[in-house]
């Protein structure tokens, strides 16, 4: 009786090959994070500069919120538009050309001497913005599997590193060599677009097929998604609403009414971008053991609390609260993300360009109408409706299903 036997180099070949591509997988997850990293730190870094441009262009209230809200307005439209190209037509170049346009746009806005000149480069910051996130989230779900919430909790910690950077980093350089120092906040940006290159491989292979949903039953569930994709893009704005106004009305606030130097606003939104990093990071552990909606409820109940006594404390207390605040607030994205993606599987570009583009709208819109209180009422009025909107997102929470059900939409 004769045994034969596979040679150990045969059996090696497969493992070595597994291992090569999950190597390649977390290489370019971290390209992408990096890059989203990049782009938020552009973002993130238009709030600090807001009282600067006030003071150069003397502008009120209204005027300085518009610059943000024309930011996020333009994020906003673009994104599902670029998400449903992307899904007719796999377009992964927008992820380096959105990268480098963020960039460009933002550090041009120091270098401008018009107020519309401004927004123009606002707007086009936006557009790179709106490019890069829905390619780049379809590429995360491509390479994923398994774990989508997970890969999605790096991607928003990545972003939410950019947003606590972006304030402090553009700060420290304008105050310590002056307004064209923003320059240099282009080194980051190009970093990344490197390492995006030397990934070109794995970003550029196709995603795979979705089969379409047929039939009676195939058309209740998509009646039912559309109801939980709703919900969903109500909370993320909401949520978003609060986050953005604390990012826009706390320089023009503290600035005028609590005395508080500049560098320690920078630190406030940096406090509050860099614990929001942490709370995507836990929220996708902790929906992993305490399931999706609990994690959601949790978050917008610890807020409601943290948030109020940010607007009735001072010094460390307040700082400690923010970054509560910060931690709490942010929890529930990633996992909001994953499951309107998953109610649409066959349109992920369109799913990602949705929760993160109707977000920006809608909070660029609040943001405007904020400012335009703030004007008429005072600041004080605006901020008391920022700390009391999570009660609605409360409210939302307890709506969200424990799961999405497995469908084609």
């Amino acid at each position: 009786m004769t045994t034969s036997t596979i040679p150990e180099s045969t059996l090696a070949e497969p493992i070595a090959s597994a291992s090569a591509t999950s190597s390649t997988k977390r290489s370019t997850l971290f390209a992408i994070v990096l890059g989203h990293l990049t782009v938020d730190m552009q973002t993130g870094s238009l709030a600090v500069l807001l009282p600067l441009l006030l003071k150069t262009f003397s502008l009120d209230y209204t005027g300085a919120a518009a610059i943000m809200s024309f930011n996020n307005i333009v994020i906003a439209l673009a994104q599902p538009l670029f998400g449903i190209l992307g899904d007719r037509r796999q377009m992964r170049w927008l992820i380096y050309v959105g990268c480098l346009l963020t960039g460009v746009g933002m550090v041009a806005v120091m270098f401008l001497p018009s107020y519309w000149l401004i927004v123009a480069a606002v707007v086009l910051s936006g557009l790179g913005s709106a490019m890069f996130h829905p390619e780049a989230l379809s590429v995360l779900r491509a390479i994923s599997g398994q774990k989508a919430t997970t890969a999605s909790s790096y991607f928003f910690f990545g972003g939410n590193i950019g947003f606590a950077i972006g304030p402090l980093l553009v700060a420290w350089l304008t105050y310590r060599w002056g307004t064209h120092a923003a320059i240099w906040m282009m080194i980051p940006t190009v970093v990344a677009l490197g390492f995006l290159a030397a990934n070109t491989g794995m970003i550029s292979q196709p995603a795979a097929a979705h089969a379409a949903a047929h039939g009676q039953h195939g058309t209740q569930q998509r009646r039912q998604n559309l109801g939980l994709i709703v919900l969903l893009l109500t909370l993320i704005t909401v949520q978003t609403v609060v986050l953005n106004g604390l990012k826009t009305f706390i320089p023009l606030y503290y600035e005028r009414f609590g005395q508080v130097p500049a560098d320690w606003i920078a630190l406030m939104l940096t406090t509050l971008a860099l614990t929001g990093a942490g709370g995507t990071l836990f929220g996708g552990v902790a929906a992993e053991r305490i399931g999706r909606k609990m994690v959601i409820i949790i978050a917008s109940l610890f807020v409601l609390g943290t948030l109020f006594v940010v607007f009735h404390s001072n010094g460390w207390l307040q700082l400690l609260m923010l970054a509560l605040t910060g931690f709490f607030l942010s929890m529930p994205w990633p996992l909001s993300v994953v499951m309107v993606q998953e109610a649409m599987p066959n349109n992920i570009g369109l799913a990602s360009g949705l929760t993160l583009g109707f977000a920006y709208g809608a909070s660029g819109l609040g943001i405007a109408v904020l400012g335009r209180i703030g004007d008429l009422f005072g600041l004080q009025t605006t901020m008391n409706i920022v700390m009391w909107l999570p009660i609605a997102a409360l409210a939302l929470s307890f709506l969200v299903p424990k799961r999405v059900a497995a469908n084609k939409y």
